[in-house]
């Protein structure tokens, strides 16, 4: 197991909000700046500053971003139509309704991605999907969380999350899909155990616990594999393929080995969308590769940014990016 420089302790008094709150909260008050909590539950809070209020919500949803960048960035299709626009890079793909047919999903090659239109962290997502029970499984399973679901063609590469304040990119995270490594003693199920201490139940904590479930059966079971093998030491074995933190990702700063070609697309991406805070989801077969437009796609956009992956990565530097996004939603107005 790699080297963990993990090291979240949550924010005294304001533990039971979600991490990224806890960080935003942090700097109000190493600012100094009145404010109040309004709703507890729902991690909302208002900020004065210069006799102005700004009410926040999860941490980054504020008036720096408008409604209709919000709304365009909740929907995966509506990103979609947005990218394209400005000639951005995607996986082709298909938007499906419960009445579509068997030729809607004859335009897609496989291996494939299923996920619905618009939910987020992870939630029915299956990737590199091979057959066409498979295909129809993981429509049927993301059906149940959406009215609409979006087949995409499966882009091999890793995935980055690209923190974008204010058309700059503060952070980036390499997302690893959730992982464990065998020591030769322990059973796959242990070892998940294992890493899963220090890792909560929810977003209290930057980095949350590995589930066995459908997907994670799913990809053991292509690998000959079950919860009660034992791997070889050292033997890394992935979990699943989505990259979400939610399902329980790694986070690992690389910002500074990042090429400036695709910061850039991270931008242009932030403004397709008209975000000025964002956190945008790009996969790239290999940065250490000269940088080009066939090297990446866009994913998605995400007007709620999830900065705790950037100051308490897993693997590498806290980068405080907070200062950044309260710096945007106090010169919103």
């Amino acid at each position: 197991m790699e080297n963990s420089t993990y090291n979240f302790t949550p924010l005294s008094g304001y533990e039971n909000f979600e991490a990224t709150t806890q960080i935003i909260i942090s700097e109000i008050l190493r600012r100094k700046l009145p404010f109040e909590i309004i709703d507890a539950n729902n991690n909302l809070l208002a900020v004065t500053f210069n006799n102005k209020e700004y009410i926040i919500h999860e941490g980054t949803i504020s008036d720096a971003n408008s409604l209709i960048a919000y709304w365009i960035s909740n929907d995966k299709w509506m990103t979609r139509q947005f990218l394209k626009r400005r000639n951005i890079r995607q996986a082709k793909g298909v938007l499906l309704q419960r009445d579509y047919t068997a030729e809607q999903l004859g335009t897609i090659d496989f291996p494939a991605v299923v996920k619905p239109a618009n939910t987020d962290h992870g939630i029915a997502v299956s990737t590199n999907i091979q057959t066409t029970d498979e295909l129809q499984e993981a429509i049927k399973r993301a059906f149940q969380h959406a009215d609409k679901v979006i087949v995409e063609e499966y882009f091999t590469g890793r995935e980055y999350r690209f923190l974008v304040v204010d058309s700059q990119v503060r952070a980036i995270a390499y997302r690893e899909p959730a992982n464990i490594s065998g020591d030769g003693k322990h059973t796959i199920r242990q070892l998940i155990e294992l890493k899963n201490r220090g890792r909560g139940t929810d977003y209290r904590h930057p980095l949350l616990k590995i589930t066995i479930d459908d997907e994670v059966l799913r990809h053991l079971k292509a690998l000959g594999l079950n919860p009660d093998s034992i791997l070889k030491p050292e033997e890394k074995v992935s979990l699943r393929k989505n990259s979400n933190l939610s399902t329980g990702g790694d986070s690992i700063d690389v910002t500074d080995d990042m090429p400036d070609f695709y910061k850039q697309v991270a931008i242009k991406a932030a403004q397709a969308g008209g975000l000025n805070i964002a956190g945008i989801d790009i996969i790239i077969q290999a940065i250490d590769r000269t940088p080009s437009t066939e090297n990446y796609i866009v994913v998605e956009l995400n007007a709620p940014a999830m900065l705790s992956m950037h100051d308490f990565p897993y693997i590498g530097k806290n980068r405080h990016v907070e200062k950044y996004v309260l710096d945007s939603i106090l010169n919103s107005k």
